[in-house]
């Protein structure tokens, strides 16, 4: 079943999204949202990392980090494939990075709760 990273945002994230300057279309203020989101989310990440570790035995740990560590890499390179070397870059990466580690908390989420 596909993930749409924008049901689990905050609803704080659609109400910075929607005010102030963010609400004007100023980049930098946009960019603030995502990254207070982009924090958000990727301490939810962490905490599904924890606790889908906390749930397997050692060679299964060492699978689940080999796999974690890749998708870092990979997370990294997509985001950095569609650049252009505007100012839209900062709205773009934050974007991608916001996406890509909300999906993946949901996904540790569920191998948590699989193994329950």
């Amino acid at each position: 079943m596909g993930i749409d990273p924008e049901k689990e945002y905050s609803p704080a994230y659609d109400r910075c999204l929607n005010s102030g300057d963010a609400l004007k279309g100023v980049t930098v203020a946009m960019a603030g949202c995502t990254n207070v989101e982009l924090q958000k989310q990727d301490a939810r990440l962490n905490r599904a990392y924890k606790a889908a570790m906390a749930k397997r035995s050692k060679p299964q740990q060492a699978s689940l980090r080999t796999a974690q560590r890749a998708w870092i890499k990979r997370r990294d390179a997509e985001c950095q494939e569609d650049l252009t070397g505007g100012t839209i870059d900062m709205l773009n990466i934050g974007g991608c990075h916001l996406s890509m580690t909300t999906v993946r908390a949901v996904e540790l989420e569920r191998m948590v709760k699989a193994r329950r």
